[in-house]
């Protein structure tokens, strides 16, 4: 097995899931196999980006392959990201003053949980700011259940126990994925990496083959600006 971001062959355990994190650029599962999306675009050193909670893995190979004006890397508590240069101030719920038809690729791990405010409203703005051939690559944590959501304190426990986590505000549930953000943007009625890559391919890359198929944690969503379904998305700025 090896990581496909860079190069080592050497992974450790990461909270209860084992032998997963990459020890060189700590990449996990979704991480790499979010690569393996990526790569499929021929990134040019022309692609303007938008990389949010940027992955320190993700972050070399991406910078290596842009001019370094065309990589905006983003966050809402930017200090967190000290080797990434330049990490901006961004607020996915105020979103309205970013540029449209700006980015050739939208990333994003683990991001839209956080979020306090309404997903379609973030999810509308995003696409919004794609390039007409743009891309929107992001993975969601989606859990057992059905979706539920509170921006109220209710604190971390109430969080953890119907979240998932302390930090997050909402659950993607499996049982009506087509209801929540399904009713925002086109997501595929299955998903299965091992068609699409195959097999092998996953293995080498230390991908668990329960991130294979079926929507988790690991799914990687790849939409086009025109996915987002509840509005024109065609505005200048």
């Amino acid at each position: 097995m090896i990581c496909n971001i860079c190069g080592n062959n050497e992974f450790q355990d990461f909270n209860t899931r084992k032998n997963i994190a990459c020890t060189k650029c700590r990449s996990l599962e979704r991480t790499r196999l979010m690569w393996l999306y990526i790569e499929e675009e021929n990134i040019d050193p022309t692609f303007k980006i938008l990389h949010m909670a940027p992955e320190l893995g993700l972050y070399a190979r991406i910078r290596s392959l842009v001019e370094k004006n065309n990589y905006t890397v983003a966050d809402f508590e930017p200090k967190r990201y000290s080797f990434a240069k330049k990490c901006k101030y961004i607020d996915l719920c105020d979103l309205d003053s970013w540029t449209s038809n700006e980015y050739d690729l939208i990333i994003h791990n683990h991001v839209l949980e956080h979020a306090r405010c309404n997903i379609a409203y973030i999810l509308y703005h995003l696409h919004r700011m794609l390039k007409p051939s743009g891309l929107h690559i992001f993975s969601i944590p989606f859990l057992h259940g059905e979706y539920d959501e509170s921006l109220a304190d209710i604190g971390n426990n109430e969080r953890k126990r119907r979240f998932g986590q302390s930090d997050h505000l909402r659950r993607f549930g499996i049982n009506d994925i087509h209801k929540h953000i399904g009713s925002i943007v086109d997501i595929p009625k299955e998903y299965d990496a091992a068609k699409h890559f195959g097999e092998d391919i996953l293995i080498k890359y230390n991908i668990p083959r329960s991130q294979w198929r079926g929507f988790s944690g690991s799914t990687i969503l790849k939409l086009n600006k025109n996915s987002y379904k509840l509005a024109n998305l065609d505005r200048s700025r």
